[in-house]
């Protein structure tokens, strides 16, 4: 019940973060630059994740069942258009972080059901929006429901979804952790200003790499600073439980997070979840860190030789990057839930990451939205993604060995 219901709270944070408009600015910088966006709904997510997660953490998490049940209710009002505008976006972006937060805390210490929450997050995300597409443009079963008026940004069959994992992962819940108690763990300030700082500081490089979207070198000088704040922040956490942060970035920066546009199917999407679970099964059998960064360095080599030696076969990207993304995070996955609620929000904070294969995507090159407005070229991206690579692997060397 318990590897079930984390599973179920975890492709509900990362469906949220799929189609709930987390992307969408939730506070302007207006001083004479334009509209600029300077927060968005990731980031509250983010931040809501860390603070929740930590202050349940200090009290021993007697309330966080409770506060996971509420915050999916609120997950279920905002997918039926309960809350629109801005406070349903404010709403979607803390409730699916308290979710996150409170979730990190019941998974105490069941390994089990640490990996299902981050393999959960994982798969919804990273297919979420392309299966909501794909509903939206078939002609499959017409829902009871229909959209008030241009205010409601609802999408029905996008909705269905969301509310039916809210309400199985609050059922699960239930049934899972009605009699449990989760003992109160020793966290530091220094774990909750990680928490808070890593979000934000993310999304700075990121608005300044959207500001200046005619400039590759500002591109780049973002991932650096991305990449710096990674190395600072996995530092910073406790024992070895910063090395999810830099395998989740590694991992993104190999283009795990590009998979969703590779290929709108349904077969496809299927497959790719089932493989990103194939590899967290395997590392929740067999945990070697180390293998997984090598074969994600494997990966990026091979991608970069492609420029000298001719295209390789499609599947690389598609079928190998999740197996070896699924097996290197659960490999990595923390000792500390509350390190586990800070380390998921990684990827999605840190977008600029995916610089391996998205050079050779045809529809990520035509994006200049997806790059931050740059267009750096297929060769700098893919050393750009070798060098990230290189330098969290050596960073989670020496995590791990302090």
């Amino acid at each position: 019940m318990k590897v079930l219901s984390m599973l179920l709270a975890g492709l509900t944070v990362g469906y949220s973060i799929s189609v709930m408009a987390l992307r969408e600015p939730l506070l302007y910088n207006d001083f004479g630059f334009g509209a600029s966006a300077i927060l968005d709904g990731v980031a509250v997510l983010a931040v809501a994740a860390a603070v929740s997660a930590v202050m349940l953490a200090r009290s021993g998490g007697r309330a966080g069942f409770w506060i996971a049940v509420a915050a999916l209710l609120v997950i279920v009002f905002e997918s039926l258009g309960m809350a629109s505008g801005l406070l349903g976006d404010w709403a979607a972006a803390v409730s699916a972080g308290v979710l996150l937060g409170a979730s990190a805390i019941l998974t105490a210490a069941h390994r089990g059901a640490r990996a299902a929450l981050a393999i959960g997050i994982l798969a919804a995300a990273g297919v979420g929006a392309a299966l909501g597409t794909l509903l939206t443009t078939s002609d499959g079963p017409q829902f009871a429901w229909v959209v008030a008026g241009p205010e409601d940004a609802v999408v029905p069959e996008r909705a269905a979804i969301a509310v039916a994992l809210a309400v199985l992962a609050a059922i699960f819940l239930v049934a899972g952790y009605r009699r449990s108690s989760v003992a109160a763990s020793q966290t530091s300030s220094r774990l909750l200003a990680v928490g808070i700082a890593l979000p934000l500081v993310a999304g700075g490089f990121g608005w300044w790499a959207t500001e200046y979207r005619d400039s590759s070198l500002v591109w780049f000088l973002a991932l650096a600073g991305l990449t710096v704040s990674a190395l600072v922040a996995a530092w910073l956490l406790p024992q070895r439980d910063g090395s999810l942060i830099l395998v989740l970035f590694a991992s993104w920066a190999a283009g795990l997070g590009s998979l969703d546009v590779v290929d709108r199917s349904y077969p496809s999407l299927g497959f790719t979840v089932l493989l990103l679970a194939a590899g967290g099964l395997i590392a929740y059998r067999f945990p070697q860190i180390y293998l997984g960064l090598l074969a994600l360095l494997a990966l990026a080599a091979a991608n970069f030789a492609q420029i000298y030696l001719g295209a390789l076969p499609f599947s690389l990207a598609q079928w190998v990057v999740p197996v070896v993304a699924g097996y290197v995070v659960v490999s990595a996955l923390p000792t500390a839930p509350s390190s586990l609620a800070i380390g998921m929000t990684v990827p999605f904070t840190m977008v600029l990451t995916i610089t391996i294969y998205g050079g050779s995507y045809g529809p990520l090159g035509s994006g200049a939205d997806f790059f931050g407005g740059s267009q750096p070229t297929e060769i700098a991206l893919s050393i750009g993604g070798l060098v990230v690579l290189s330098v969290c692997a050596a960073g989670v060397w020496v995590v791990r060995r302090r």
